[in-house]
This record gives structure tokens, sequence and C-alpha cells, in this order.
């Protein structure tokens, strides 16, 4: 098959002219060297003005316009989305500028291997010179010319490198010539004994020695593709102004390098442009269908272990140390160096490695980096979690193969692409150990093929016989790349790497020139292929065992947001087509987080109109004058000489959150504002902390629960009441979320679409399932073989399958709404020995501590000096609740603070422990008396609306308070609700 490429796509053209007519009526002269390009001048007056006529007719905000002058280069900027047509249309742009100008020596940099190899292939491809020979009308062809390493450094006479010589000698006298240099990052160094910068070549060519010097000479155009790996401080960047002297360099991409502008509370990151000519950003690439809508869809957790690793320091080069704490296992730490395996945490990190060591985080032998603070889940790395994924996989794909197979005249071949974190988990390794992804995977592939086959209609023939030959060949119908395959050996790995690379028509065709069937459709990747690699026809990517980051989520799914191509190459956009995006449960909020970047890549609006002043006070039910009235007042806005209004810079972020209807392009539910500085630490006032010092460390000292001896009857009782309960036993099925991220012209939104469900089929050994129960209710095992004994003789023998996760789940949820009914009023705590140690607001000598994190004080931080009583210099809180108590003055009040997150372990009888949120140390108007109060702040308008284990935690901490005034310490503890005010909690204790 030949991609058949469709010219003047208006979304593609408007690029490619925007680029053209910069230089137009510029003065152009003739090279003085046959091997040069022609001298382009680039006066502000001329080329300035071409670029702000450009920008205006392309709708540029106002923000993005202007032109920027450099007199070493030309500096020009085109952003397109992922999947719009990037490479060609700076491959249009080339024959344009050489249609126009003369144009004829261009250098390609792409920082990556699978960037470099599609660039590659598209330029080179036969049917891509024919497409704008004969389609386009252009009498030149690239000639293209790719830049590659040196295979054998052999002593002795090197030669000047081939691609580079023949890019010089190529003459500008010949109009059917353009020559393109095609080089990847790698090899844009300057260094002793590198290719482009020694001079010690038994060759010349045109009298240079140092090929960096021969292609400055060219007066060569760069084009930079992903500029955002090409940030102005990387090193290749300046080696492209340094050593290449470019006339002019183009960026093509859809994601550009950050820069700060300003200063204080007008700081904010933006986007780095130097001549932004054109943004087809991603709320325009999926509002106009350029782009498939996404579903995401994942699978909550298998286990209700809630297990989590947390990095908590590291010494650069040396030991990272991670504390393991688990719901029903002791907290424990481990110190591990470079090499060691993640699983002597937990077996589930089985092929997880440390990399490296880094000053504040550390790097995976999975490609992932983790900072001191992150936690990561041990749940999305069991094997029967990533079972499910895979299954959930295969179904979404062949519900799509079937789609695009069935009941087409021109059938669309399937794709399906895999990102996985260990190599040995898909291929052979040398210790022997088994591939594991790669067994289920077939597998469960093996199991689909059958089931698809069984509910064919008859007029499915050949989407039949399609799957019959995949089922009778499962090998066939997936390869791998990864990075260790470039230097593999084997043929059959080169094999599979070459089509994955530089076969996209194979993977796109069903069959080979013998009329065999293409089978190769399922493909996987250890991130390699994340960045750079595209082909139109993946449906579906699943991201198995990942790390939920906080990377682009347009560059996750970029790789299967091409519209896709039929059979004969033809590229379809008349329909609606969607990527199934399959992620585990820590991204739950992916399809969230997605529509948020897209939003945000939106421009907000620096002038305002009169007219969309009126529409804003409509939608918000004021008068127009009113609210303009409001806005100069609140200097948001500055009247111009026009009929616009000019949003005030350092006031900018205010004004758009405070009157976010404003922001442009999208309803304001689906923007966040991004440029808000990160979390600060709130700073402790020592002088607050020593008024409030006493009860921090009452607070602060350990308890333990002990139950009345009568209890140990009722426990069996209540044993054999819960396992006679309905649905106890059942095998255990896991459900997927689906949301589809799409377009209704205008605007993102967010559905729901209905999801799986799956019977998982693992269970636990018997022993391993008393064992899970005993450790999270505490009840001794003996007990629980007896009362499942009972059981079993009254009921008969329960299936293997029973004994899984979600039952030994559902009998601890029972047991514990049975405590949280029964144990009231039947238990006391007592106070344990030992020393209390380091606390949140503490070290373990018992000073104050001078910070602590925001984020376990409030998620939430507004500006203003707190009251002179209050604990902490900021105002951080959680809910507007608190934020009211904290600018509460209340007379009566010593000194106050929010108790920081999980800092008092209050054990509790459903388990685990309980902390409150402020404390109070008070005293009477007439000083006579001091008291201490502790408050749980409810947002909510009464208590009814809380749940049974926020209500028993409260009746505990109820129970804690009295024990401790009964010994002496008394501290009043009380609810707040939201129709309660601090001063009045003060007040009753006061009375």
């Amino acid at each position: 098959m030949e991609l058949i490429l469709q010219p003047s796509l208006p979304h593609q053209q408007k690029a490619v002219d925007a680029i053209a007519d910069v230089f137009h009526k510029t003065t152009i002269e003739s090279p003085s060297v046959y091997y040069a390009n022609p001298q382009i001048t680039t006066y502000i007056d001329g080329v300035g003005a071409n670029i702000k006529n450009i920008q205006d007719a392309n709708g540029l905000s106002v923000e993005y316009k202007g032109y920027s002058y450099d007199s070493k280069c030309l500096n020009l900027d085109i952003k397109m989305e992922t999947g719009t047509g990037k490479t060609y249309v700076y491959t249009h742009a080339m024959y344009e500028l050489h249609k126009r100008y003369g144009i004829n020596k261009f250098i390609v940099a792409v920082p990556t291997l699978p960037i470099k190899a599609g660039a590659r292939q598209f330029m080179g491809d036969y049917a891509v010179k024919r497409h704008f020979r004969d389609v386009c009308g252009y009498e030149a062809e690239i000639e293209l010319l790719t830049l590659e390493p040196a295979k054998n450094k052999k002593k002795g006479r090197q030669y000047f490198p081939t691609a580079v010589s023949e890019f010089v000698k190529g003459s500008s006298r010949n109009s059917n010539k353009i020559y393109v240099l095609l080089v990847n990052m790698q090899l844009l160094k300057v260094a002793k004994g590198y290719m482009l910068s020694r001079d010690d070549y038994g060759t010349v060519v045109e009298g240079f020695y140092r090929p960096f010097n021969a292609l400055r000479a060219t007066r060569p155009f760069v084009i930079i593709d992903e500029p955002h790996k090409f940030s102005r401080e990387q090193k290749a960047f300046g080696v492209i102004m340094d050593e290449l002297a470019p006339q002019c360099i183009i960026r093509f991409g859809a994601t550009f390098p950050e820069i700060t502008i300003g200063k204080g509370k007008t700081k904010r990151a933006i986007q780095e442009y130097k001549n932004l000519l054109y943004d087809l950003n991603a709320c325009q690439a999926f509002n106009q269908g350029l782009i498939k809508g996404v579903a995401k869809e994942h699978f909550e957790p298998v286990s209700k272990k809630n297990e989590k690793v947390k990095l908590l320091s590291v010494v650069k080069n040396d030991v990272a140390t991670f504390q393991y704490r688990s719901a029903d296992k002791p907290t424990r730490t481990f110190h591990l160096h470079v090499g060691d395996s993640l699983s002597v945490m937990a077996e589930e990190f089985s092929g997880i490695m440390i990399e490296s060591i880094d000053r504040n985080c550390i790097e995976l032998s999975n490609g992932l980096t983790k900072n001191v603070g992150e936690e990561i889940d041990v749940d999305i790395y069991m094997n029967s979690y990533q079972e499910q994924m895979l299954r959930l996989a295969l179904e979404r794909h062949f519900e799509t193969e079937r789609s695009n197979f069935s009941g087409r005249k021109f059938k669309i071949k399937t794709l399906a692409l895999f990102f996985i974190d260990d190599i040995t988990s898909y291929r052979e390794s040398s210790d022997g150990k088994k591939p594991y992804l790669l067994r289920t995977f077939e597998r469960l592939l093996k199991e689909k093929l059958e089931d698809t086959i069984a509910v064919l209609s008859d007029s499915e023939h050949e989407y039949r016989d399609f799957l019959e030959a995949s089922l009778s060949d499962i090998k066939a119908c997936h390869a791998g790349y990864f990075a260790q395959d470039n230097s593999s050996s084997d043929e059959d790995i080169a094999r599979e790497v070459d089509d994955i690379l530089n076969g996209k028509k194979q993977l796109l065709s069903f069959r080979d020139k013998d009329g065999n069937y293409i089978l190769r459709r399922f493909l996987f990747s250890k991130w390699t292929l994340k960045e750079g690699w595209d082909n139109p026809n993946v449906f579906t990517i699943a991201k198995l065992r990942s790390s939920g980051s906080d990377n682009s989520k347009l560059q996750e799914v970029g790789r299967g947001l091409r519209l896709p191509v039929d059979e004969c190459g033809n590229r379809i956009s008349n329909e609606d087509f969607m990527l199934n995006y399959i992620v585990d449960f820590t991204e739950a909020d992916f399809a969230d987080k997605l529509v948020e970047q897209i939003n945000s890549e939106i421009p907000e609006t620096v002038f305002i109109s009169f007219r969309h002043i009126a529409a804003i006070a409509a939608k918000m039910g004021v008068d127009k004058r009113d609210l303009m009235a409001e806005l100069l007042k609140k200097r948001y806005l500055d009247p111009d000489d026009s009929d616009m209004l000019s949003v005030v810079p350092e006031n900018r972020v205010k004004f758009f959150d405070e009157y976010p209807l404003f922001r442009s392009g999208v309803v304001s539910d689906k923007i966040k504002d991004n440029n808000k500085l990160k979390n600060k630490p709130v700073g402790i006032r020592k002088a607050r902390f020593e008024e409030i010092s006493e009860l921090w460390s009452i607070l602060n000292r350990r308890y333990t629960i002990w139950y009345e001896e009568e209890l140990n009857s009722k426990i069996r009782d209540a044993l054999t009441y819960i396992l006679e309960s309905e649905g106890v036993f059942s095998e255990q099925v896991i459900t997927s979320h689906r949301d589809v991220v799409k377009s209704d012209g205008e605007q993102m939104s967010l559905l729901m679409d209905g999801g799986v469900q799956y019977t998982i089929k693992n269970s636990l050994p018997y022993g391993v399932f008393l064992k899970r129960i005993s450790l999270a209710t505490n009840i001794p095992i003996p007990v629980l073989h007896s009362a499942l004994n009972n059981y079993v003789e009254k009921h008969g023998r329960l299936k293997n399958s029973f004994f899984n996760e979600q039952s030994a789940g559902i009998i601890i949820s029972k047991f514990a709404e049975w405590k949280a009914e029964n144990l009231m009023g039947h238990f006391k705590y007592k106070k344990t020995n030992g020393n209390i140690g380091a606390t949140a607001l503490t070290y373990s000598d018992g000073t104050v501590r001078k910070e602590i994190a925001q984020g376990r004080i409030g998620t939430k931080v507004v500006e203003g000096e707190p009251m002179a009583k209050y604990l902490y210099n900021t105002k951080a809180f959680d809910s507007p609740l608190e934020l009211e108590n904290i600018n509460a003055d209340i007379a009566e009040v010593v000194v106050y603070g929010k108790i920081p997150r999980n800092s008092i372990a209050i054990p509790t009888v459903a388990g685990g422990t309980y902390s409150p949120d402020f404390m109070y140390v008070v005293k009477k108007k007439n000083g006579e008396k001091e008291l201490n109060i502790v408050v749980e702040s409810k947002d909510v308008d009464n208590m009814t609306g809380t749940r049974g284990l926020e209500n028993l935690k409260i009746e505990c901490a109820k129970v804690f308070f009295d024990n401790l005034s009964s010994q002496g310490y008394t501290v009043h503890f009380r609810t707040q609700v939201n129709n309660k005010k601090m001063l009045q909690i003060v007040n009753e204790v006061l009375a």
C-alpha cells in the first residue's frame, strides 16, 4: 500500500504559507559560492512587518504577537498539536521556500532515534516525493542525507562523513534539488574526536577539514522538530547557533520550552516562543476534528491492602531510604543502593531496580524518576492487576478492529501499543527469567481470538479468516522495541525493530506482496516509543505498570491521536474515531487532567471589550455597569484609548481566579490556573508554640485501646453472623471506569461511558487468606479457622476461588461495621511507656521546628497575615469553614492552630488512627482559668451527612478525651459544622 497524502488541507496550508510569507519582498542576494544558500536580509522593517501581518492574519493572541529581532539568526515558530501533520508541513515548507526564494540547504535536527526514523521514512518515501511533484506541482525533489554515527572506529585514515560531504557539495544552481541533512541531537556535539567537530580527516570538502565549518559555509536553514527537547540552555541548541550559524531556525512542535517571567505575585511560566507565526493548539485540533477523541479507562485496585512505599531521603550516588507502609503490616524502613531491587520491599516490584541516585531523586530501571517524598502504590505492580489491564486492552482492541474491518469497503488495520517497564517481562533474558507478561498476553490473546471467532456472523468470513490466521500464529501478532534492542545481535529482534521503526506501511497493510496476512498489530515498548514514533492506526494504548506521573498528558496520548488511514492509504477524516487509553488506578483522573491541559493552552485574554463585559455580566446576573465599575475599582482592568480595557499585568492571576468567565475559549469549570506558585513551607511561630506546647505534648503521647474481657465470646458470635451474611463468599470481580474526552465543536468535555467487568481467577492460599484477615482485624488465626470450619460443616465445602482478596475484604469490612455498632462503651484508653520523640511540630529533644510542609496544614492558601494568636505565619486551609476559623478573632483565645494532618495518632476501634483539626488554649475574660479545646471541623450543615466511619472516629475521640480528663488533664473535644461559629464553641466551654 501507499499512503495517499491530501494536499492543501487548510490547517496545514496556513502553516506553510505563514513561513513562506515571512520573506515576501525581502532583499535576497545570490550566493558567492555554489554550495551556499542565498543570503536573505532580515531588516526589522521588512521581515518584522511581514511577521506581524502574518500573526494578525492567523488570529494569534495579543500576548504571542510581536517581532523578536536577533542579529545572529532569524527565529520562527510553528505550533502544531501532535497528530496534525507537523512532518508534512515542514517538508512542504522546504519545497515552498525553495520554489519562492531558492533556498535548497536545510538541516533537520531531531531529538531521538524514533523521530529520526520517522522523518527519514517520510521524506525519503517515493510516494511522498511523487505527491509533492505530481500533486503539488513542485519541480524539485528532496535529496535526503541522513547523518549516522561511525560504526567502526578503525585506526588509520578517517574520511569526511559522507552525508555531510554530499550535503555541502550540493549545488544551489541545481534548481531540481533540495538538499536536506537529517541529524539527531546526540551527534550535535563539540568535543575531541566527535564526528562533526574533529579536523583530522584524510579528505577535504571544499577546502574545509572540519565538518561543522563546512556546514556553516552553506548558510543553512535549520528546522528543529520537538523544540521542547532543544531549550536554548541545552548544549545541542548552542551547537546549532555557534557551529552551524544558520540564517534561520524554524521550530515545529506541539510543546515548546518554558520560561519564567515576572516577579513576585506576577511571576508565571509561559512557553518560550520566538516569532510565533501559527498556533494550532490541542483545543483547536480536537474542536476541528483533526485528531481522534480519547477514552480513558482504568480498574480500581484488585486488593484493598493499601500498601505504599515512600522515598524518605537520598544520599547522592550512595543510598536511598524508603518507608514501607501497609494497612495490615508494621511500618518498615529499607536502605537500598544502585542496582538493588525494590522487590525486597514487596515482591510485586520484581524486575524494578535502582538505576541511579541523585541529590533529590532516584531513577528506576523502568525509566521513571521518583523524587524525595513521593509514594508508590504497590497494587499497580500486582501481576493479577496487570493481567486485567491486558484483558481490557484486548477487549477494546477487538471491539475497534471488528468495526474497522467488517462492513467497510476499505478496511482499516487496527493497532495497539503497550508501554511496559521491565524488558525481561517481554523478552527472554540470559538469567533464565520467564517473560511472564509475554506468556500472559499470548494466553489472553488466544482466548480472545477464540471468543471473537465464535460470535462472528456468516457475512464476516474475511475477518474470520484474518483471526484464524492470527490464532494459528500468535507470535506473529506482536513485536517489541526497547532501547537494548539497538545493540542486540538477535536477527528476529532486529526484524521486529525494523518493522516497528521503519515499516509503517507494513504495519498498516493486511497482506504482503505474496498475499499472506501481515498479522503484527500488538506492539510493546519500554517508553522508547512514547515520543516521536507514531502510527495513525493506533487505536488502543495501555500503560502497564505506570506511575501516575506529571508528564504531559498530550505527549502520552500523542502516539495514537492521528486520524487513521484505510488499506488503500486514504486518510479518513469524515468519521469520529476514539483512542482507547488504558491506565492504572493511580491515574484515575487522567481524563480530567488531559482536559485541563488542553484548556490551559488557550491564551488568556489581555484585552477585554465592553461588549464582552456586558456578555459576562449577563451570565453572572449583574448589571454591566456595576461589573465594570467593580473591575476598575479593584484595578483588574485599565481603560485603553480604543473601545478596549486592558488586563492589569500585576493583577492578572487574581483577575482570572476571581472572574474565571473572562478566560477565553472554554467554560470556566474546565480551566484551572497552572501559573500559581508552588507550595511553600509554612512557618511555625515560636512564641505562639510555647503557649500551646503543653497541650501539644499531651496530645502526642501514645495510647492503646483496652477492651473488656467479655468481648471475646461476642467476637465468635459476630464471626458466625458475618460468614452467614449474603455475598461474603464469591469470585472476585473487577470493574473498569471509562471517561471519554470529546469536543462539541467549541470546548472540550468529559463524558462517562460504560466500563467492563471481569472475573479474576487468582485465589489466595488458605493460610494467606486467614493471615490477611487476622492482620487487618487482630482476630487470632485459630478463631478464624474455627469459624470457617463451622461454616463448612453447615454449608459444605467452599470453592478455592472464593478465598480471594474480595472475600477477605468483605469479612474485614463487616467486622469493622460490627465493631462500630458493638464496641462503644466497652473499651478505654491507656497511656503507653516511652518517650514521645520527634513530632510534626518539634524535634526529638522537644524544641520547636522552624517550618512544616504546607500540605500537612492545608491544600489551599490565601494571602494576608494571620491573627497574632495563630500558630503559623500562613493561612493554609482545606475548607471554607477552616479559613473562617483561622480568620476569627476571639478575645478569650490565647493561641490556636491547625493540627498537622495525621500528626496525632488516636487509636480507634475501627482500626487505624484519628487526628482532629484544630487546637485552642483559652482563658476566661477575668483570666482566672486556662482551658484546652480540640475541634473537629466538618464542612457540612449537620452531622447526619457524615459517614459511619467518620462518626465512629469522632465517638472514639470523645472517649479518648474523656479518659484524658479523668487522668488529670482536661481537654474539651467539640465537633463543629458550618452553622456553628468558633466563638459559640468557646463560649460553651467557658460557661
